[in-house]
């Protein structure tokens, strides 16, 4: 069972992935409203095609921040709770839906990539770390950040069946690529008709 303390604590990974961090550092460093250019998403791809790569790489590690860090702040604070490997799962969760769905921006988000592959490696070292060295080898080759990161993702489910994980990350990654797939819709429709854009 889930106690009252660590429902606080997913409402509060919620509420800090849904912090938009590549829209605030759009509208304070290049005074641009990151929803009005490119292709309007508030994730670092499009900050860097629009604000620059030091932007988008910042934008990156915010984003990827705000999901590792409750994770490693929960492991710390809830560590004696006997169901702590499923409540991270839970904390990953919340903090990858409220970077997608946020509700400060009427819950039109990001695509969740750089939040997902941080709170796979705060979850699973080995794991994020192979999940991560998919989305470099893909990028490398193709150049395409949304094939690379759809790839990464699909690569976490089968990552975790030949790590022997817990039925719980198998099924989380498996949510999470459906989540993600859907997010990328367009990327996908562009992609198929040889239109996506390169970095």
């Amino acid at each position: 069972m889930i106690d009252f303390t660590q429902i606080i604590y997913l409402i509060a990974s919620y509420l800090i992935g849904a912090i938009p961090f590549g829209l605030f550092l759009t509208k304070i460093f290049a005074k641009k409203d990151i929803r009005q250019h490119g292709s309007k998403n508030i994730g670092a791809t499009n900050v860097a095609r629009v604000a620059g790569k030091k932007l988008g790489l910042a934008t990156l590690i915010l984003d990827g921040g705000k999901g590792a860090i409750m994770i490693i702040m929960a492991r710390f604070l809830f560590q004696n709770f006997p169901n702590i490997n499923l409540f991270t799962i839970l904390v990953a969760t919340s903090a990858i839906l409220g970077h997608i769905f946020p509700v400060y921006l009427k819950f039109k988000g990001g695509k969740g990539v750089a939040t997902t592959l941080a709170t796979l490696l705060a979850l699973n070292l080995t794991l994020g770390f192979l999940v991560c060295c998919v989305w470099v080898t893909i990028f490398l080759v193709f150049r395409i950040s949304s094939l690379s990161s759809l790839s990464a993702i699909f690569s976490s489910i089968v990552i975790s069946y030949f790590l022997q994980l817990s039925s719980a990350q198998i099924i989380f990654c498996i949510a999470l690529f459906v989540i993600i797939l859907y997010r990328h819709k367009e990327n996908i429709s562009r992609l198929l008709s040889g239109k996506e854009t390169k970095i």
